[in-house]
């Protein structure tokens, strides 16, 4: 699966997306030697504000998952929580843009495009903006599922589902690490039968891993590969 990357960049719109959708393969990748960065776009939960709790500022968080996990680099961008529809496409574009250009990836991977969240779609978009052919250094873009928004626009009847078309096989300490990470996330772990649940979390790595005859893995969608 990760051959010829070397520098692999995340990008996703809240924290604990990089987490829930590519965590154990973000785990393996790095013990393997790959470089990885982390872009996220929003550094709070206020969209929860509407329902009277508390807003509450996730760099702490995001930073302490980066660290289990083995990213080496994290940038925090500070738009708002399910607001990036108020903000433009060019604006949102231009930071991703400047991540890719700081770090050089060969490889993308983020949210998918596929998801009820209108910020993963627009985060999907502007990473695809980012790492469009000759405009720099990226050779690949993937975008990977988050269970609780993939799914539910797949039973929303979205008209574009989530295909996975690759597979990384994961080791259970990979897995134990994706767990572990989404526990630094507190609140956003939530009980079974969510899929954003610890046991939700392994029910699909291992779901993920008998397409492919495989104990636990994660899939995701190649949107695009150059070799």
């Amino acid at each position: 699966m990760h051959t010829l990357t070397r520098r692999l960049l995340v990008v996703g719109a809240h924290g604990d997306d990089e987490t829930l959708g590519a965590g154990g393969t973000i785990a393996r990748l790095a013990d393997e030697g790959v470089t990885v960065s982390l872009c996220i776009l929003t550094n709070d939960d206020g969209s929860r504000s509407a329902a009277g709790t508390e807003v509450t500022n996730r760099t702490d968080a995001i930073e302490l998952a980066a660290k289990t996990l083995g990213i080496e680099r994290v940038r925090v961008h500070e738009f708002g929580d399910n607001r990036l529809d108020t903000v433009s496409h060019l604006e949102l574009n231009q930071v991703v843009e400047r991540e890719v250009r700081e770090f050089e990836p060969d490889t993308i991977f983020a949210t998918s495009m596929c998801d009820l969240s209108t910020d993963h779609a627009l985060v999907s978009r502007a990473a695809r903006v980012a790492g469009r052919p000759g405009k720099g250094p990226v050779r690949e873009v993937r975008t990977f599922e988050i269970r609780s928004a993939t799914d539910v626009g797949e039973a929303s009847g979205l008209p574009v589902t989530f295909r996975p078309n690759c597979w990384q096989i994961l080791d259970e300490s990979h897995l134990e690490r994706k767990i572990e990470a989404l526990r630094a996330y507190g609140k956003e772990l939530e009980p079974w039968p969510s899929p954003r649940s610890e046991r939700g979390v392994r029910a699909l790595a291992e779901y993920r891993g008998s397409q492919v005859s495989a104990g636990l893995a994660e899939a995701v969608e190649i949107v695009r590969s150059v070799r």
